[in-house]
This record gives C-alpha cells, structure tokens and sequence, in this order.
C-alpha cells in the first residue's frame, strides 16, 4: 500500500442511497462520542443532492469527505467504477476498518474493495433474505455477508439465517436497528411536524411510494397501483400523498400515465417530512423494504407491494402485509388491495415489541468495532 497522504483513519464508511446516509448519522454520532475518526465516502450511485447529501444536512449528520462520480450508464460500469473509487480512498486514508450499510450496489462496490485491500469489513444490515434471487438487492447482501468480518444482525431472524448458513458465531453481532436509533431521536419534531402539501382535514390519508422496476417498469402494473390508489381515496372518502420517486415519474411519463385527482405529489421530500408523514398516514402502500420498517416506527400499517420481504418480523406482528404485485392488471385484485388497505390493524408498538435494539443500534456497533481497531 502506498504512504497515506491523511492521519490513519479508524473507519471508512461507505454510502450511495438514501437509507445508507440516514443509517450512517447514528453510527457517525457513536463514533465521535467515543472519539473515532471517520471518512465518509459518497459512492455516487445516486449522485443528486436530493437522494443524498440533503438527508445528511437535515439530520446535523457528517458531510461526505469525498463524493465519486461513476459512470451512470450501466450497472456493470457503476459498480466497477464505484469499487475503484472506493479503493482509491482506502489506499489513501489506510482505514483500520470499512464499514458498509444495507443491500445496494454501493454495498457490494465497498465490501469488494475492502476484502481486496485486505482491510476488515463490517456489515451493517447483515442476514437479511428476501428469499428472491431475482432482486439484485438478495445478491449483494449473501455477496457483501460471504466478505466480512464482523456481521450486524437487527435481530434474532438475520442472526439465525447466518448461522443456517454456516457463518461462525464469533463473527456475528446482535445490535439492533440503526434506522431506529435515528427515527426515535427524531420522534417528537415527527409528531409536531406537517409535511409539504399535507392536506390537513382532507380525509384520512395513504401515504405511498413506488419506485421499484417490477411494479414501475410494467405499465399495466403501474396503471393498476393508480386505479388502486384512486379507488382507495373513494372508498375511504380520504386522499393519497405521493412523493413520486423520479424513476417512476419518468415511467409515467413513457406511458402516458397521470396521477388520480385525488392524490398529492409533494416532490422530493426529506426525512423528517417523510416520518411526519408516515406518522399522521391512516395507511402505507410502498414497495420499499426499508418504507415498510419506518412506517411501523411511527406507528402506521403497510400494505407492502411484493411477494417477499426482508423484514419478516413485520408480518409476524401484523404490521405490514404482503400483496403481489404482478396481479395488479386485474381489476378485483385493484379491488382486493383496496380492501386491504382499509382493513389495516392497529399494531403493537416498537416499544411493546422490543424489537430491533430500542435505539441502541449505533452505540453497540461502535463497542464491537473497538474489539477490532
């Protein structure tokens, strides 16, 4: 390796996608709490500020010390130049660890190039199976996981699925849910804040988004959402809010689709709008994994549109609920997931449930990455 230009630094972490920049502010907090030192590296993989660095300026969290500019063109191309750019950093700041959040292309870009330098990995969000090898996500996570040195499992389920998979136990850490570590910190300006559009008054409200290529790309799938969404807010006598995510603008724009009167599109929201939202929502529709997580934090129900989910917790308590997406062509299945959407339960709260770490996520990562510098 060469001579580093910059002091050793304790941790490099890695981070390109929305909920990689959220998860990364608790951490980064813990770190300087104990005195760490840290190099942000924005992977670039969504390059504008409005899916990156403006979620790090609202949360008070740490700017990215370098930001890569990849090529955009295709995934193969991404990826590489992302693991390049990566590994330019670790060669210069000489990291005693990398950390590395979740299941994106990022992910994956991060864990390769440290496992190639020869610097331990840690996995954030380790064990996760969506049971789907048809999602790119699934193979980045058994990929980055098959890397690492320490895992960080949210819970029993993840921590059981290593070793299923033969993981050693030694390499495994039980920490919780950094996600919400940040949205209990964030909980009492949630409660008090009222997003961008919100109609206050209006009815109850669905909160909803849609990004993914298996409900977006298909037009008779995203034409279905919408009938669905439209025939929720008649139904409910209530309206839809609906940050429309720019992939899937830009699919309805390519086929000729428009949103029903009666929903609302904010544009790109924030974080806290976005909690704010989930918190005074009568329901959620989304085909996120990490979406249907945030709205159970504030207390909300999800109708999660995919056949499978990561977050199998959650439909074990009942607060979210699974619903095929590639059925959505057919009119009484617009008409069943409408039903379903009204007849969302109540759930039990994070604080009844003890699930995922009770906001301690970050600092239990922080003491476990000690037990390697």
């Amino acid at each position: 390796m060469s001579p580093s230009k910059h002091p050793p630094i304790d941790v490099l972490t890695v981070a390109g996608a929305r909920p990689q920049f959220i998860k990364s502010v608790a951490v980064t907090r813990a770190l300087a709490a104990r005195g760490r030192t840290e190099w942000l590296v924005h992977s670039g993989q969504h390059p504008d500020d409005v899916m990156g660095l403006d979620f790090l300026r609202e949360l008070g969290g740490k700017l990215p010390d370098v930001q890569l500019q990849p090529i955009q063109e295709s995934r193969t191309r991404r990826m590489a130049d992302m693991m390049t750019g990566i590994a330019r950093e670790i060669e210069k700041v000489n990291p005693r660890a990398v950390i590395v959040y979740g299941d994106t292309d990022s992910t994956l870009a991060g864990a390769l190039a440290a496992h190639h330098a020869g610097v331990p990995l840690l996995h954030v969000e380790a064990g996760l199976r969506s049971g789907d090898r048809g999602m790119p996500e699934e193979h980045n996570r058994i990929l980055t996981d098959g890397l690492s040195d320490l895992l960080f499992t949210t819970g029993p389920i993840p921590t059981g699925q290593l070793l299923k998979e033969g993981v050693d136990a030694g390499r495994i850490v039980e920490v919780g849910d950094v996600m919400l570590d940040v949205a209990l910190a964030a909980r009492k300006s949630t409660a008090e804040r009222q997003p961008p559009g919100w109609q206050q008054g209006k009815g109850p409200a669905l909160v909803v988004t849609l990004h993914r290529p298996a409900t977006v790309d298909a037009p008779e799938l995203l034409a279905g959402a919408l009938s669905a969404l439209e025939h929720w807010c008649a139904a409910s006598g209530g309206w839809a809010y609906f940050p429309v995510h720019p992939r899937t603008a830009a699919r309805m724009e390519a086929h000729g689709l428009s949103l029903p009167s009666s929903v609302v599109n904010p544009g790109p929201i924030g974080y806290l709008d976005m909690q704010a939202a989930l918190y005074h929502a009568r329901a959620v529709l989304t085909d996120s994994g990490g979406l249907q997580k945030e709205a159970w934090f504030q207390g909300t129900s999800a109708v999660v549109l995919r056949d499978t989910t990561e977050w199998s917790e959650l439909i074990e308590i009942g607060a979210s609920t699974l619903f095929d997406p590639h059925t959505l062509m057919d009119p009484e299945a617009q008409q069943a997931l409408v039903h379903r959407m009204l007849s969302l339960s109540v759930v039990p709260t994070v604080e009844q449930t003890g699930l995922f770490g009770g906001g301690r996520a970050a600092d239990r990562i922080v003491t476990a990455l000690e037990s390697v510098l």
